[in-house]
C-alpha cells in the first residue's frame, strides 16, 4: 500500500473526472489524502479518502479572472497563497510516496519539488488548450489589457518564488500547465488536437464515468418518438438567465422534453409559467440525464463534452469563455456537433440547429465515432494501470 497525496482545485470540472480514478486506486489498496475545497468533502469521503479542505479561491472571483489565459494564470498563480500552507501543515504529520495533482491547479510542480516526490498530473482538458485559445489576438484594448496582467502575474510571480523559497522561477506556462512525471489525459487521441506532438509520458486513458450518487428525482417521461434535448453551462460560467430565455423560446414548441440545469444562483420563478414539456432545476444528475439525452446543448467545458460523447450524445456547444472555444472548434471539425456564437445566437437560430442536429446522421454517426474511441481508452482502469507502471518506474511499494 503506498500513501498518495493528491491536490486539485475547487471546480467540479476538475474533481469529478477523478472520482472514478479514486475509487479503484483505493480498490487497489492505496491510502489517499484528497486536497480540494469543502465542498467536495463528502464525495471523496464517501470513495474512503481522507478529506482536507482549503479556502475556494475560485468562490466569488469575477468572470474577468476565469474568462482568459491571463487572468486566470493570475488567479490560479494567487491561489499558491491558499494551497502551499494547507499542503506544508499536511506534511508536517504526514509522508507520502507519491503525488498525483490537477495539471491546472494545485501547483503540482512546486508541491512535488517540496516535498521531493515523483508526480503524476491529471489533465481534465486539451493538452496546450492555451496554446489553442488564441490568447495573444484581439484589439488594442485586449493586448493592453494583457500587457497589464504581465505585469501583475511577473510581480506575484516573484512574491511567490521569495516566499516559499521557489528556485525555479515561475512562467506563464508552468504555472498554467503543470506536467507530471506521468500524464494522465481523461480524453482520447482521437479528440486531442495535435495529439502524435506528446510524448510518452502523455497517456490516453478517456473519462473516468463514475456513479456520483445522485438519482434523478423527476420521470423522464416521453412519448415515442420524441426527444429529449438536454441544456446546461456546467457549474462556473452558468449564470446567463438571458441564456436560457433565449433556449426557452428557441423550444418553446419543441414536440420532446427539455431538460434544463440552471445553476444555484440563477431564479426559475423569473422565466414565468413555461410549457410542461420543459424540466428546470438548480442541478440534475447529469450522467442519469446524459443516458437518456438525444442533444446536448452546452458551454463547452471539457468534463461535460466527455461525458456525452461517452453517451454519443451530439452537442450544440456555445462557447463561454476559458477553453471552451477551442473545445468547441474541435467538436464542429470532428462532426460530434455544431459551434454557435453566443454574440450572435437567436431563438430562430438556435431551433434550426437543434432540427438539423437531430434529424442528421452525420452528427450521431459523429459522435458516435468519438464515444467509442472515449469508452476504449479505458477509464480509470487503464489510469491505474500507467499509475502502477510509474510505481514501478519510481521503485515505490
Amino acid at each position: 500500500m503506498a500513501r498518495v497525496l493528491f491536490i486539485n482545485g475547487p471546480a467540479s470540472g476538475h474533481v469529478n473526472p477523478t472520482l472514478g480514478l479514486v475509487e479503484e486506486l483505493i480498490t487497489h489498496g492505496e491510502e489517499i489524502v484528497y486536497v480540494s475545497s469543502e465542498e467536495y468533502r463528502s464525495k471523496l469521503e464517501r470513495l474512503g479518502a481522507a478529506f482536507v479542505a482549503y479556502g475556494n479561491f475560485l468562490a466569488g472571483a469575477p468572470a474577468s479572472s476565469l474568462g482568459g489565459l491571463m487572468p486566470l494564470s493570475n488567479l490560479i498563480l494567487s491561489s499558491y497563497d491558499i494551497i502551499l500552507p494547507c499542503i506544508r501543515e499536511i506534511s508536517e504529520t504526514r509522508t507520502f510516496d507519491y503525488l498525483i495533482h490537477d495539471s491546472m491547479y494545485g501547483c503540482g510542480n512546486i508541491v512535488a519539488g517540496m516535498l521531493r516526490l515523483p508526480h503524476v498530473a491529471t489533465c481534465t482538458s486539451f493538452v496546450y488548450s492555451e496554446r489553442m485559445s488564441g490568447g495573444s489576438s484581439g484589439d488594442e484594448d485586449m493586448r493592453e489589457s494583457n500587457r497589464r496582467y504581465v505585469k501583475e502575474f511577473m510581480a506575484l510571480a516573484r512574491q511567490m518564488e521569495a516566499k516559499y523559497k521557489i528556485r525555479s522561477k515561475l512562467q506563464i506556462q508552468n504555472v498554467f500547465f503543470n506536467p507530471g512525471d506521468l500524464n494522465l489525459l481523461f480524453t482520447s487521441r482521437e479528440l486531442q488536437p495535435e495529439a502524435d506532438t506528446l510524448d510518452e509520458s502523455y497517456r490516453f486513458v478517456g473519462p473516468s464515468i463514475h456513479d456520483r450518487g445522485e438519482p434523478l428525482d423527476f420521470p423522464l417521461e416521453k412519448k415515442p418518438g420524441q426527444r429529449t434535448v438536454y441544456i446546461s453551462l456546467g457549474t462556473v460560467f452558468n449564470e446567463f438567465p438571458q441564456f436560457y430565455a433565449l433556449c426557452f423560446e428557441a423550444l418553446r414548441d419543441f414536440d420532446g422534453l427539455v431538460i434544463v440545469s440552471v445553476g444555484k444562483n440563477t431564479d426559475i420563478a423569473g422565466f414565468g409559467v413555461l410549457p410542461e414539456h420543459f424540466i428546470i432545476r438548480p442541478h440534475v444528475p447529469q450522467l442519469a440525464v446524459l443516458q437518456e439525452a438525444d442533444l446536448f446543448i452546452t458551454h463547452g467545458g471539457m468534463n461535460s463534452v466527455h461525458e456525452a460523447l461517452y453517451f454519443d450524445v451530439p452537442l450544440i456547444v456555445v462557447p463561454m469563455a476559458a477553453d471552451q472555444p477551442a473545445v468547441a472548434g474541435r467538436i464542429e471539425a470532428l462532426g460530434a456537433g455544431r459551434m454557435l456564437d453566443a454574440a450572435a445566437l437567436t431563438p430562430e437560430l438556435l431551433r434550426a440547429c437543434v432540427d438539423e442536429i437531430l434529424t442528421s446522421e452525420h452528427y450521431r454517426l459523429g459522435s458516435a465515432r468519438i464515444g467509442r474511441s472515449l469508452r476504449e481508452a479505458g477509464g480509470q482502469q487503464a489510469a491505474v494501470r500507467e499509475i502502477m507502471r510509474f510505481k514501478r518506474k519510481f521503485g515505490i511499494l
